[in-house]
């Protein structure tokens, strides 16, 4: 933080003014900057305990192992390596590596990867006959094997063979989780417009300090002074043309605003981009239904019959929806699961069947 070439500049600066008398002035400068310094390091430094305490107590899991040797042992999840099988006894388990289902299948919720509640049913991986590695033959279902890390385990199934298994994957920062701590501790650079006009504005300073600093040299240089108060003045008058307390001004407003903002629960990841948030004229969002609420609700149905749109049947309605073709789609074509007496699974699939009044 120190030795970014701002405060670089600035430590010119001062000593420069300090040799001139300029004790005051210096003085209060070193001391915020000493203060905005030290805020940016500790917020960082809170910044990267509070991700670190977030990922590894999803790290301390206990996980039964099986190996051909020991047989099945538990152990702490952080001891995992690739290769390693796994037994899914049936609780509930925050998964902490990704891996492949080989045995059993689960009832997994992404909604930590996807931001979608939806139940995602896992199948083993099927025994293929081929010379070709797993994932290149079926990378169109990859999802549907895999276990990612994060992820819950909400049911699993046994099959004849035994309890359900998995293989681990990948651990660590490799994994689907890891991937989004990296892209959080390790954002990529975003080459902003205001980053870019203020480099200019302090080029634009630094040419017109250069002018001045010509103009004092030769001024000085016809009234015959010393050589030392020549190279003091000249300096001098460079370093005024570009304020010092531009880098402490702006790392203690960005603080501020960190403050403020983390009073109405709004965190940021890098701060600096907090600068460029007051020139955002226009903000997009994808989908409306996460943003308002979870849940949808079914107004009613419209039955084609002969090219035409049949009389609508509203929801909730006194007379329950009569039997055909589009009763009996609603009631089967869905991916609903009961899950502890309580059905689970797509809103839009939970209120059509809701719906039939099917059970």
């Amino acid at each position: 933080q120190i030795l970014n070439p701002f405060y670089v500049f600035q430590a010119f600066t001062l000593v420069l003014w300090l040799s001139q008398g300029y004790t005051e002035y210096s003085v209060a400068i070193i001391i915020l900057s000493i203060i905005s310094i030290c805020l940016t390091v500790y917020d960082l430094r809170q910044q990267s305990t509070k991700l670190h305490d977030l990922v590894e107590e999803h790290n301390k899991v206990q996980v039964t192992v099986c190996t051909k040797s020991e047989g099945c042992k538990e152990l702490e999840s952080h001891y995992l390596v690739p290769g390693d099988m796994f037994l899914l006894d049936g609780k509930k388990l925050s998964l902490p590596c990704d891996a492949v289902l080989i045995d059993g299948s689960c009832v997994v919720n992404e909604g930590m990867l996807t931001g979608e509640s939806i139940p995602v049913t896992k199948t083993p991986l099927p025994l293929v006959e081929s010379p070709m590695p797993w994932k290149t033959h079926s990378m169109e279902d990859y999802r549907r094997h895999v276990l990612f890390c994060g992820t819950e385990v909400i049911q699993t199934k046994l099959t004849g063979r035994g309890p359900a298994r998995a293989v681990v994957l990948q651990t660590g920062f490799n994994t689907a989780k890891g991937d989004l701590v990296r892209s959080i501790l390790y954002p990529k650079p975003v080459n902003f417009k205001l980053y870019r006009d203020a480099f200019k504005f302090i080029v634009g300073l630094s040419v017109i300090g250069v002018f001045g600093l010509i103009y004092t040299v030769c001024v000085f240089m016809s009234h015959e002074k010393p050589v030392a108060d020549v190279v003091a003045m000249a300096f001098l008058l460079l370093t005024l043309a570009v304020p010092p307390t531009v880098p402490a001004a702006l790392t203690t407003g960005t603080v501020y605003a960190q403050r403020r903002l983390k009073k109405k629960k709004i965190f940021c990841i890098s701060p600096q981009r907090i600068n460029i948030c007051g020139q955002i004229n226009l903000v997009c969002f994808d989908k409306t239904g996460t943003l308002t609420e979870d849940g949808l609700d079914l107004w009613g149905i419209i039955p084609s019959e002969g090219s035409r749109f049949q009389k609508i049947h509203k929801f909730p309605s006194s007379t329950p929806l009569p039997w055909g073709p589009v009763c009996g789609a609603m009631a089967s074509c869905h991916s609903l699961l009961v899950l502890d007496k309580k059905i689970q699974g797509d809103p839009l699939d939970l209120k059509m069947f809701e719906g039939t009044c099917w059970v």
